[in-house]
């Protein structure tokens, strides 16, 4: 993964960081990027910079996901994120976050399907969403509880 902090002014290039610099130069870095954007940021009543502009690409075997990568890549990418911030939150609030996925399993092939559902398993609290309940297996859905909507209401089959 890299991690492109958008540090400069619209047109200019993001810093690229890649691992290896120190807490105190990428310090230097935001600082100077905080003090070049301040007149534009006011004049324009926006911020410029700061982690809501900033870029990360995923790469695989050195391929940028983002650009070069299948729709199932991509979602195996960000699956893999989530996990990784779920065991993160987990293991520094003591408490496991609720995993919310909103038609995952339409973008995945078969072997991807299989590997979500084995680690949602290990999940102890999610909801995911699907408009065709054929993309879980029958024995997944035997070991969750499978909740429809019908005519704008929540019910247990």
């Amino acid at each position: 993964m890299v991690y492109e902090p958008a540090l400069g002014l619209s047109g200019q290039a993001a810093i690229e960081l890649n691992g290896s610099e120190s807490q105190p130069e990428i310090s230097e870095q935001i600082s100077a990027g905080l003090k070049t954007a301040r007149p534009a940021e006011i004049s324009r009543g926006v911020t410029l910079i700061g982690p809501h502009r900033d870029e990360f690409r995923i790469l695989a075997n050195g391929i940028d996901l983002n650009r070069f990568g299948s729709r199932g890549q991509i979602r195996t990418a960000l699956l893999s994120l989530k996990f990784a911030e779920i065991r993160w939150v987990t293991e520094h609030a003591g408490a496991e976050p609720i995993l919310l996925l909103d038609e995952t399993l339409a973008e995945l092939d078969e072997q991807r399907r299989a590997d979500l559902m084995k680690r949602l398993d290990e999940c102890r609290q999610g909801i995911l969403t699907t408009t065709d309940l054929a993309h879980f297996s029958e024995a997944f859905t035997e070991r969750h509880t499978v909740w429809t909507v019908q005519n704008g209401m929540l019910c247990k089959p």
